[in-house]
């Protein structure tokens, strides 16, 4: 078991956040926390957030489940990179923000690959 995952999630007006995330850890700590962070993007993209806006609650909340975890358990202190964009497939738009996660590869349809250039915020973790 581990802490990765990816998400296309459905929005208002056609558009879709697509979520590209890791919780640091393997094992049942490592997949709770995942699970927990999973429903917490589900959560805030039906918001309808804007990308950076949805990853600093996404930080918020990692600190907040280490603080309530490294009280009941050395387990605690976990840490988390996303990668998280909004696309609207009306304009041909994509906005994204990233917090610790490597940078999208964007393939053309002749497979040119090319990166962006999109700042890394840093990744969610715990306070400490």
């Amino acid at each position: 078991m581990g802490g990765d995952w990816f998400d296309v999630i459905p929005l208002p007006g056609s558009r879709v956040a697509l979520a590209v995330c890791d919780v640091v850890g393997h094992g049942l700590h490592a997949a709770a926390t995942m699970g927990r962070l999973r429903t917490a993007v589900h959560n805030f993209s039906a918001l309808d957030l804007p990308p950076d806006e949805l990853l600093s609650h996404l930080d918020d909340l990692v600190g907040r489940i280490d603080q309530n975890e490294a009280t009941e358990s050395a387990a605690g202190l976990v840490g988390a990179t996303c990668l998280y964009g909004i696309y609207d497939p009306v304009t041909r738009s994509h906005v994204t923000s990233r917090a610790g996660h490597l940078a999208p590869a964007l393939v053309q349809p002749d497979g040119t690959v090319t990166f962006p250039d999109l700042p890394a915020g840093p990744p969610a973790r715990g306070p400490g």
